[in-house]
Parts: C-alpha cells; sequence; structure tokens
C-alpha cells in the first residue's frame, strides 16, 4: 500500500474544481492505497473532504510531507518546493503547472502534443482533452443521443460553488422568462435569485452530468463545468472568472463546442440575444463538436498513469 500525498488549492477566488478533480481520482484509488489531502484553510473544502471520508490537513501554506506519491494540483510552484519535495517524496505527479519545474508526471488536459518540447526532458507528459477527469458518470452520458427541440428551451447556469463575481444573479437578470432556468448555487444569495422570476434554484447537486443533460444549453465559467458540459454534448455558453480560463473557452469555441463571452468583468452581454436565438441545427453541431473532444474517459487514463508511476 503506497502513502500519497495530494496538495490542492480551493477558496472563493479559485473555486473547488481542483479539489473536485483530485476527489475523483483519490476515490478510484484509495482502496489500494493511504490517501491524504492537504488543503488551504477553506471550510467550504474541509466539508466536502469529510463527507467523502478523507483525511486532510489545513495549511495557509504547503509544506514538504514524507510520501510515496506526491500529487500537486495547486499551480504556479516553486523550483524551491519542487526541490525540497523530491527529499519526502519517491514520485512528483503535477497537473496543470506551468511553472516548468521537472516532476515525474504532468498532466494538462488543457495543452496539447506541441507544448511537450516546453517541458524538462526526464517529465512525462499527458496533455489535451483525453485526459479531461470528470466523474466516472460522465462516461455513460457521453453516449446517449441528444435531442434538440427547434430552440432553445431550458437553460442551466452555473458559476461554481463560490461565484466570486457574481456573475449568476448579473446574467439571470437578462434571462426572459419563458426560458425553463435552472440555477446552481453554492454561497449564492438564493433568495435574491429567486425573486427574479421564474427560475429553479438547487444546491449541493450530487448529478451535474444528468442536469447538464437534461439541460438545452449551459451559461458556466471555463473551468471544469465547460468539460463536462462537452462531454455530454450541452452547448456551453462561457463566461470566464480568471484570465487563464478565458484560453479553455477560446479553445472550445474554436472546436465549436462553445461561445466565448469573455471575462466576468467585461462580458459581452451584447450577444445575449443571439444566443437566446439559437436554433436546432447549431445547438446539434455544438453538442457534437463537445462530445468529439471528451469522452469522459480521462479519469480511467489519469488513475492508470498514476498507479503505473
Amino acid at each position: 500500500m503506497a502513502k500519497i500525498n495530494i496538495f490542492c488549492k480551493a477558496s472563493l477566488m479559485h473555486g473547488m474544481g481542483h479539489l473536485i478533480r483530485q476527489i475523483h481520482i483519490a476515490k478510484e484509488i484509495r482502496e489500494q492505497n493511504d490517501i491524504f489531502f492537504y488543503i488551504p484553510d477553506f471550510p467550504a473544502a474541509a466539508n466536502i473532504l469529510k463527507q467523502n471520508n478523507f483525511s486532510f490537513s489545513t495549511a495557509e501554506s504547503f509544506s514538504p510531507a514524507k510520501a510515496d506519491i506526491t500529487i500537486l494540483d495547486i499551480q504556479d510552484t516553486t523550483p524551491t518546493f519542487i526541490q525540497e519535495l523530491k527529499q519526502q517524496s519517491k514520485k512528483i505527479i503535477s497537473f496543470e503547472d506551468q511553472s516548468k519545474n521537472p516532476v515525474d508526471l504532468l498532466i494538462d488536459c488543457n495543452l496539447n502534443t506541441d507544448d511537450i518540447e516546453k517541458t524538462p526532458p526526464d517529465t512525462k507528459t499527458l496533455f489535451g482533452l483525453p485526459y479531461a477527469v470528470l466523474a466516472p458518470e460522465f462516461k455513460q452520458f457521453h453516449s446517449e443521443t441528444r435531442n434538440f427541440p427547434d430552440n432553445i428551451q431550458s437553460l442551466l447556469v452555473t458559476f461554481g460553488g463560490t461565484d466570486p463575481h457574481n456573475i449568476t444573479f448579473d446574467l439571470a437578470k437578462h434571462i426572459p422568462d419563458h426560458f425553463k432556468t435552472t440555477i446552481v448555487t453554492g454561497f449564492q444569495n438564493q433568495n435574491a435569485l429567486q425573486e427574479l422570476g421564474n427560475v429553479h434554484v438547487i444546491q449541493n447537486v450530487q448529478d451535474m452530468s444528468r442536469i447538464l443533460a437534461d439541460h438545452d444549453a449551459v451559461f458556466c465559467s471555463g473551468g471544469v463545468t465547460l468539460h463536462e458540459a462537452m462531454c455530454v454534448g450541452t452547448p456551453a455558453f462561457v463566461i470566464s472568472q480568471v484570465a487563464h480560463q478565458e484560453d479553455k473557452a477560446k479553445a472550445a469555441e474554436g472546436v465549436g463546442a462553445a461561445i466565448n463571452l469573455g471575462q466576468a468583468k467585461s462580458w459581452d452581454k451584447n450577444r445575449l440575444p443571439e444566443i437566446f436565438k439559437i436554433g436546432n441545427e447549431s445547438l446539434e453541431t455544438m453538442s457534437t463538436a463537445g462530445k468529439k473532444y471528451i469522452d469522459g474517459k480521462g479519469l480511467k487514463r489519469v488513475v492508470e498513469a498514476i498507479l503505473s508511476v
């Protein structure tokens, strides 16, 4: 049984997508390994780990700890941190870290094979959308056929548990009442959202794959939810919370699976009338494009790679 430490960021600004990704992975390998999480002092993150029965420690800054394998989902690591960690851990696996520090395995579904030459020569890489880590049930929903109405009838709005820029409320004010609109909230003011009109507000979602599949389109940020939408074939309209998410949004738009509306503080509201009138043919085209690039099997691929290390 290997000792595996997982260092993961989570905060009001960063949200909890990184933590959720690592929980998916940890669930797949926990029976054969001793898993321990290190997270910032963020109560929402601690609660999720408690709900999933994982041991963890909270700290404002991370210090290297002994392990057979260390998984990093914190980004922007320093050379000093990696060097110290190598003294404590036999193998290091890192997610989406652009700092170019040498590790044993670097996984980044947002990069492609052209980016391999920018990584240290001794670092093994898994780049591209086939390595997008989603919950196991997404693989099933990926295989189901989508049928769209002549025009959008149902909309899902979900900007993560934190939504630090309050995009949800700003967007919901512009959605016509005739749409069946579902809003997924975290810490947002549910009462204020309910007062907007014909919206259904839900919290603590456990079946995101089904909810995405049950709606004609989704407004989301350029994080994990965008990849989830692509996997089940739900056309996405993306408003990014942070700068690097817009790179994902542009890439999804480039392959025809999404429409990029820009970043939170300056997103393009003028495109909403056009979006609300999108028809069946365009919805089907966007749906097919998303499914083409993400098949829901990334979790299996990544777990196999981690266990082989």
